[in-house]
């Protein structure tokens, strides 16, 4: 490898390794070995990787960034940036940051510290963990498999409904370092229960971050889970997310995210319908200005018959930013009766804005009922002539018509406090666009 990047990844690796592990069982510690060799082989993406082509990965992990492996205090006082109330489990820059390490409720519900939760129920995390990422195929989930110490870990068991969200600040904060972080979160919801979970991905200062975060998510049969995330990072800033999700038979599972700019966001969504009856809403709405660029990949594996999924991503991209989406929904040989919906739809504020969508269909199967559709468009001239006519200036009318344009994602948030909230972010997003 030479001096490449993944040789200093490595060696970094190797010379920390002892405290890299530490806390966790050696079941967890001996899939890092393997997961450094897959990301070693595949290597950083490059723009020949048809998923990464939009971006140039390589050069954002070949910067020069501060490696902590033990917490560090970015910043005092991390709390949810969102309307939202409900037990608060923070991460500060990769690391857990709450009072307690971990809760344990009379109901069995277990939360709080990944690490915590390693040490003290080695085979429940041993169990789940790792199972469901995708090391071999991603090489940037490969390498935090590797170099994850601490995250968030959830665990409800069987039946327990959930009366309150379960929100989580993931903030970064520096001072006057750039950093690399890494965060490995592991949410397990039993059979019958249900769940809500609210993220907010956010930089606290102005320094620069690359956080290559991974998730995994785990939905019981009949099982009922909703999560819904912000992302608001700086323009100097890089987020990779990784977020894998497996659903037994009868579960109904929804993931929605706001993306409101800032440097580039990287997000790799993947779903598995492992049971038949399983369900899976995903929604996306992402807003561009200046350079920002916002790149998401998705991917539904209908494995089984009789599942469904949708799917609806929007965006707005203005300036010199892009956006881009790559969604693939697969349809297994036997996964009969499948529905699978997907539609990623655009506004193009600039001619120097760069749009690129790219829905996908594979389906081995015959008896399914799937489509996809994707848009890239201006805003309509005759509804701002509409408007003005009836005493609208033309920078509302503008204005008006993106808000009702993403609205249409928000909008699908079961959170009406939050839903208001995430509207009038978006709200004043745009007016910066």
């Amino acid at each position: 490898m030479g001096d490449s990047i993944e040789k200093r990844l490595t060696d970094l690796y190797f010379g920390n390794e002892d405290i890299i592990c530490e806390g966790f069982p050696g079941a967890v510690n001996r899939q890092r070995a393997a997961a450094l060799e897959q990301f070693s082989v595949a290597g950083i993406p490059s723009r020949r990787n048809e998923r990464y082509r939009y971006n140039d990965m390589r050069e954002v992990f070949g910067g020069e960034y501060e490696s902590y492996f033990t917490p560090v205090p970015g910043t005092a006082g991390v709390c949810c940036g969102l309307p939202v109330e409900g037990p608060v489990l923070p991460l500060v820059n990769g690391f857990y940051a709450g009072a307690d390490p971990l809760a344990e409720r009379p109901d069995g519900v277990i939360f709080g510290s990944l690490r915590a939760a390693a040490g003290r129920y080695p085979e429940l995390v041993g169990r789940w963990l790792n199972t469901a990422a995708d090391n071999a195929g991603e090489a940037l989930t490969a390498l935090n498999t590797a170099f994850m110490q601490d995250g968030v870990f959830i665990y409800v068991p069987r039946g327990v409904q959930c009366a309150e969200p379960f929100v989580i600040p993931c903030c970064y904060g520096s001072e006057r370092e750039a950093r690399l972080c890494f965060a490995r979160s592991l949410m397990v919801f039993e059979a019958d229960s249900s769940a809500k979970l609210v993220l907010d991905y956010r930089t606290l200062t102005g320094d620069r971050f690359l956080a290559d975060s991974v998730r995994e998510i785990f939905v019981g049969r009949g099982a009922r889970v909703e999560l819904t995330e912000a992302v608001r990072f700086n323009e100097a800033s890089t987020q990779v997310l990784g977020s894998y999700v497996r659903q037994e038979a009868d579960s109904h599972f929804q993931n929605l995210t706001v993306q409101l700019g800032g440097g580039l966001s990287r997000i790799n969504y993947t779903a598995s319908l492992d049971g038949p009856g399983a369900e899976s809403h995903v929604y996306g709405l992402y807003l561009c200005g200046g350079a920002d660029r916002t790149d998401i990949y998705t991917g539904i594996n209908h494995n089984v018959p009789d599942c469904t999924s949708y799917e609806l991503f929007k965006g707005v991209v203005a300036g010199e930013a892009s956006g881009s989406f790559n969604g693939r929904i697969f349809v297994a040989p036997d996964a009969q009766r499948t529905r699978a919906f997907q539609e990623n739809h655009n506004l193009q504020l600039s001619d120097s804005s760069h749009v690129y969508t790219k829905p996908q269909l594979e389906i081995y199967a015959d008896d399914v009922k799937c489509s996809h559709g994707a848009t890239v468009g201006q805003l309509d001239a005759e509804a701002v002539y509409y408007m003005r006519q009836r005493g609208i200036g033309e920078a509302d009318a503008r204005k008006l018509q993106m808000f009702g344009f993403v609205n249409d994602v928000i909008a699908k948030s079961s959170f009406d406090e939050l839903a208001r909230h995430l509207g009038e972010l978006a709200v004043g997003k745009i007016e910066s666009l």
